[in-house]
């Protein structure tokens, strides 16, 4: 159906970059500096309560469900993914004979999301640093900050197409090859912060042309050996087309069709739904013993949606807005950020030690074949 759905990824990168990059600037435009310590405080509060708490599930699943020769693997990632280095350490896999096939994991999406996080750690420093260069030098910071934000979308696009030439998998995960899709989306925040007014027939055009140019290729695509390269400039330029129109109003407008409630819904939850489907996914045939028939897949999309709107309503909401009478203070919230990793981690060193200890037990408990005596 979409055999390249991988794609979304360079959709959510794009946006991402948009979205970041015109918080900071905005930031920095109204107060004249920016705050990186209330910026990484928004991002934890975003972020991570709804992947802890799916970690924590997993790490649970995990111990009570799959059979403990398999602990090791997926605790490396699960541990990865808590510490969000997930997409470093499927691009380490992808180079070892043993590992290259890279078989699932119920974390194994957490790569992307281990990008925007290293993303959001250097994103925000470069930022910083032009306009204190602009500062310094008395040039104008917007200029300065389209620069060095220009310079770096660039360089890692080059890689980008270099790496991809020479190692599809390591290109595939690697941050420095996909930073310039951020960049881009950066970038438009600051040429094109607004969609023009008026030309309303022309903005949607341009919408439809972005979201054609967005859903071709997910549906054709059919090489993922020379993935990301230059095809990933169709999506990407498609995404920027979508974000630079806007919402035109009119009947021929795709905001018909995105203000349609399920898909506001759909979108309010995309978050959880991301971080939740996927170990669904995976646990299902570890609990029924089978694989998933089409009918089971179906449901299994029912169940991801309903844990989705439960996970924002009840864990998104309350850490990031203090919604539903729940507000809990950024210490306790890091503390308990702090104890709950720690938990994972901890038990993704221990048990695969465990499970290890328990095979080798096993094997040297199996009564030994017998040799022949000479004389037989």
């Amino acid at each position: 159906m979409a055999p390249a759905g991988y794609m979304g990824v360079d959709v959510f990168f794009v946006v991402s970059g948009f979205l970041i990059t015109g918080l900071l600037m905005r930031e920095a435009e109204q107060r004249g500096r920016i705050s990186l310590r209330k910026f990484y405080m928004r991002r934890a509060r975003r972020i991570l309560p709804a992947a802890v708490a799916a970690l924590l599930v997993i790490s649970a699943m995990t111990l009570a469900f799959v059979p403990q020769r398999e602990w090791a693997a997926w605790f490396r990632e699960i541990v990865a993914s808590t510490l969000y280095y997930e997409n470093w350490q499927l691009a380490i896999d992808s180079q070892i004979p043993q590992r290259a096939d890279l078989e699932s994991t119920p974390v194994q999406h957490f790569w992307s999301l281990s990008v925007e996080e290293q993303f959001y750690l250097f994103w925000p420093l470069l930022i910083v640093v032009a306009l204190w260069v602009a500062a310094r030098r008395g040039a104008g910071s917007v200029g300065t900050v389209l620069a060095m934000l220009g310079a770096v979308t660039l360089a890692s696009f080059a890689h980008s197409l270099v790496l991809t030439a020479d190692d599809a998998n390591l290109a595939y995960f690697s941050t420095l090859s996909r930073t310039w899709e951020f960049g881009v989306g950066g970038i438009l925040a600051i040429v094109a912060s607004r969609p023009w007014p008026g030309n309303d027939r022309l903005r949607t055009v341009v919408s439809w042309v972005g979201l054609v140019l967005i859903v071709v290729p997910i549906v054709t695509f059919r090489s993922p050996e020379v993935f990301p390269g230059l095809v990933v400039v169709i999506p990407v330029v498609g995404t920027m087309a979508v974000i630079w129109a806007g919402m035109p109003p009119g009947p021929l407008s795709t905001a018909r069709v995105a203000g349609l409630r399920p898909v506001q819904w759909v979108g309010d939850v995309s978050y959880s739904l991301y971080l939740w489907h996927w170990p669904i996914f995976m646990f299902t045939p570890y609990i029924t013993g089978m694989p998933s028939p089409p009918w089971l897949m179906v449901l299994l999309v029912v169940v991801s949606l309903t844990v989705a709107g439960l996970s924002k309503r009840w864990i998104e909401d309350p850490f990031r807005h203090g919604a539903h009478g729940i507000r809990v203070r950024s210490r306790v919230l890091l503390g308990g950020l702090a104890a709950s990793i720690s938990v994972i981690v901890g038990a993704g060193f221990v048990a695969p030690s465990v499970a290890a200890e328990n095979m080798l037990a096993c094997e040297q408990s199996q009564p030994q074949p017998q040799g022949r005596d000479e004389g037989d």
